[in-house]
């Protein structure tokens, strides 16, 4: 059944159940919420049944290839590239400041934007940032925008106003796609990066992942913002807690060459394939390589090496057994590691929040600290590593279930002390701010929660 069927359907069934009264939450939920949960109900059916007749791996496969690498020191220093020295490297935090950074970066722009997101929302930010870079269009900026088709089906449903919305987009002359794999239907791009005059002026020659030398830091106009915020309001406020890289030098050359690769596999009757597109210092993963997940075998390589401390801020945080297992044996081994993550209260995903609090019993079971983020609405949607202040993962992947198995990401993946030493600054600052999880408090939370469990057990692939 075609998704826009499949998902009037549902929201049909949806209403007649809120006129019946049951369930209670269901009748708290506005028409535009229906349509998008209906639309997400949709989504997961197609996607379990697609698995389910393609044979793709189960998770106990996938966590046994990836416990492979756990501490293992040459993956992780193959893994990890290095900054150019010229780089220059800049986190913002306030969601305000890391848009208004957004829209000076198009009003400085050159020669070209290139942006992918998950979603362009009809809200305020969406609208801001379609005249903003069409204002670029003008002065003859080359602009890219891509999107992906599922979310933005989804939005279609939630808000008004998006198909207009992208409709001015493209009559002002921004060049706009919407990512999809005819091959793997359900896969989505969930990359989230900008590049702004990528491979145009300053610095001849790409950057390397060997971190060579040359260049004046000066004249490279080449730049790059990534981290997890997409084009929407909720993201250019503080209730969120969020954080943006901007990087300028010779590193963002590599991203623009990414870029390129997955602009070109979107283009209207291309056929992707199922290959990644590794530029060094940027890990990339396609789901179709879900065993050889570059971002998760990076991260188990360093916390199995861990001498000292790990820390990771994640929205959400999953039970993967292999990625428990690891951080508990270094909490043994005297390595501090510290777990910042949302609470029920605040987790914008309530369904994925049985498998967090199952895997914060398990870290909290094996000696490593955790503190989760409180207060309705206040999401943190955070996604890096820093293991002994030097071995940094920073980019899109949430380390759930549901980004290796059908999400497209790119990971900045270096070794790099000064980025280490920024994020650390950060990390300290949601750390003071949470409350430390206490194994009764989340026993007694997972006693009471069991049909989220079974909710986990059905559709894990989702969360």
């Amino acid at each position: 059944m075609p998704p826009a069927l499949l998902t009037a359907v549902l929201s049909a069934l949806m209403r007649a159940l809120q006129r019946l009264g049951w369930p209670r939450a269901l009748g708290r939920l506005g028409p535009g919420e229906v349509r998008s949960y209906a639309a997400g109900v949709a989504y997961m059916l197609q996607a379990r049944a697609w698995s389910l007749m393609h044979g793709v791996p189960a998770w106990p496969a996938v966590h046994r290839a990836w416990a492979d690498a756990e501490g293992d020191t040459a993956l992780r220093d193959a893994l990890a590239g290095r900054l150019h020295p010229s780089d220059r490297l800049e986190l913002i935090a306030d969601g305000a400041e890391g848009f208004a950074r957004r829209e000076a970066l198009y009003a400085g722009a050159r020669h070209s934007i290139d942006i992918a997101s998950y979603y362009l929302q009809s809200d305020d930010t969406g609208r801001a940032t379609v005249r903003a870079l069409a204002a670029a269009v003008q002065r003859g900026v080359r602009v890219r925008l891509l999107v992906d088709r599922f979310m933005t089906f989804k939005k279609t449903q939630e808000v008004e106003g998006l198909p207009a919305l992208l409709a001015e987009a493209q009559a002002a002359g921004i060049e706009l796609r919407q990512w999809h794999d005819r091959l793997r239907p359900c896969d989505s791009n969930h990359r989230k990066m900008i590049v702004v005059d990528g491979t145009g002026g300053g610095i001849d020659g790409a950057a390397s992942g060997e971190g060579g030398e040359g260049g004046d830091r000066g004249d490279d106009r080449r730049v790059a913002l990534v981290g997890g915020r997409n084009f929407a309001d909720h993201y250019r406020g503080n209730a969120w807690r969020d954080v943006d890289l901007v990087l300028q030098g010779p590193s963002v050359v590599p991203l623009a060459a990414l870029f390129e690769a997955v602009w070109a596999g979107a283009a209207p009757g291309a056929c992707r394939g199922d290959a990644a597109h590794p530029k060094p210092p940027w890990l990339d993963h396609v789901p179709a390589g879900i065993l050889a997940d570059p971002m998760m075998r990076f991260v188990l390589a360093a916390v199995g090496a861990a001498r000292a401390q790990v820390q990771i801020e994640l929205a959400y945080f999953v039970a993967h057994e292999p990625l428990c297992d690891a951080l508990a044996r270094a909490a043994r081994r005297g390595v501090r590691v510290r777990l910042l993550t949302n609470s029920a209260e605040s987790n914008d995903l309530p369904f994925a929040t049985w498998t967090t609090y199952e895997g914060v019993r398990r870290l909290l079971e094996g000696g490593c600290e955790v503190r989760l983020r409180r207060g309705a609405g206040c999401t943190l949607h955070c996604k890096y590593m820093v293991v002994d202040g030097r071995w940094v993962s920073f980019g899109s992947h949430n380390l759930d279930y549901f980004s290796p198995r059908f999400c497209c990401e790119t990971n900045l993946v270096v070794r790099d002390e000064r980025l280490a030493t920024s994020l650390l600054d950060f990390f300290d600052t949601g750390w003071a701010e949470a409350e430390p999880a206490t194994l009764p408090d989340v026993q007694r939370w997972l006693a009471g929660a069991g049909g989220l469990r079974w909710f986990d057990r059905i559709f894990r692939d989702f969360q």
